[in-house]
């Protein structure tokens, strides 16, 4: 018969096999999900999903005061920038390197459009912002519209915007506001963030690579 301390004995050898066991299984699981993941990935500095995402619907109006909601995300890709006309440094900086991200891919056979939507309709009117992006490129599109529908985009999005006073009272504010580039694809779909630091030659490397595999 077996004394206590032997079978106490037997049972950590036993413990300590399974945890083996698990161990080697869980590094199989996780070299395989390593190796079927696709090369592409690796030399992307955007990010992309797997599987492009459904937008559900939202509606806003552009500067030209014509819908924009998900059917004016179809049949071309945008690149989509959430920042407003009053922004100080931030905007202006990203509408130049979308800019330049226009001129890089002019030789590109695919209809792209660039589009600013604002995260202060307050006081961005389709007027205001038809004079501010066009500033940059005559055909940018600016967007604007009520809370409700810029939440609609924003909310599903993950896009962070809140207002900051500069004086109470004073009804002067800047908006803080998440700074990435969204890109959405010829269906309408999600597919891919561009996360500041934003370098033009870097994101048309990408979206070129992006149009070969979508091919």
């Amino acid at each position: 018969m077996s004394t206590p301390r032997t079978y106490s004995t037997a049972r950590l050898i036993l413990k300590g096999v399974i945890i083996a066991v698990l161990a080697t299984a869980a590094g199989i699981w996780s070299a395989r999900l390593v190796l079927q993941r696709p090369a592409v990935e690796d030399e992307l500095s955007a990010t992309r999903f797997p599987v492009a995402r459904d937008v559900q619907p939202f509606e806003l109006v552009d500067h030209n005061n014509a819908v924009f909601d998900n059917a004016a995300l179809q049949q071309r890709w945008s690149f989509v920038f959430f920042g407003y006309t009053y922004c100080p440094d931030v905007c202006p900086t990203t509408l130049s390197v979308l800019n330049s991200i226009a001129q890089r891919l002019q030789d590109v056979d695919e209809d792209i459009r660039f589009v600013m939507v604002t995260v202060d309709p307050q006081r961005d009117t389709p007027e205001r912002l038809a004079e501010f992006v066009t500033y940059f490129n005559g055909d940018f599109l600016g967007v604007t519209g009520s809370d409700e529908g810029l939440q609609q985009l924003t909310r599903q999005l993950g896009i962070l915007y809140q207002r900051v006073e500069q004086e109470p009272g004073s009804g002067n504010y800047l908006m803080d506001h998440t700074a990435a580039v969204f890109l959405f694809d010829p269906d309408g779909r999600y597919h891919a963030v561009f996360s500041p630091p934003l370098s033009a030659e870097k994101i048309a490397i990408d979206f070129r690579k992006m149009l070969q595999d979508t091919q």
